[in-house]
């Protein structure tokens, strides 16, 4: 699997620096869209019928919460994946590419997860998100 390096998104995730992404939020916009991230997805169609040369179609991988809430759920690193507890299926994407295809989703999302499984984990309001990104 990919190795990601996202030392400065970690660090402003932990618990003490949640005081400076919320007196500048931009300092955390600005980090997090320059970051690649795992994304969970979701084969289209079978995957052991593939053969060489042939291309799977990946759909984005959501999450149905029991309070109602739709949440896209990312990980900074192998061992945030890992503290799900089960596999998940994911692929590395750069969080501004990522932003323009959220952007044309019909569907819609609560919030995006960073790191789900974790003690720091931190959502971001969707439309906040797209707002951020003058979507």
């Amino acid at each position: 699997m990919t190795a990601l390096n996202n030392k400065k998104l970690k660090k402003l995730l932990k618990s003490k620096s949640r005081v400076k992404i919320e007196q500048n939020p931009d300092m955390f916009y600005k980090e997090f869209l320059k970051s690649t991230l795992f994304i969970p997805v979701i084969a289209v169609g079978d995957e052991d019928a593939l053969e060489d040369g042939d291309t799977l179609d990946l759909q984005i991988g959501f999450f149905d919460e029991d309070n109602g809430d739709r949440n896209i759920y990312l990980f900074t690193d192998t061992n945030e994946l890992e503290k799900a507890g089960y596999q998940i299926k994911s692929i590395a994407v750069n969080m501004m590419e990522l932003s323009i295809i959220l952007s044309q989703f019909d569907m819609d999302f609560n919030y995006i997860v960073i790191n789900p499984y974790s003690v720091d984990s931190y959502k971001i309001d969707f439309d906040e998100f797209l707002d951020k990104n003058n979507f």
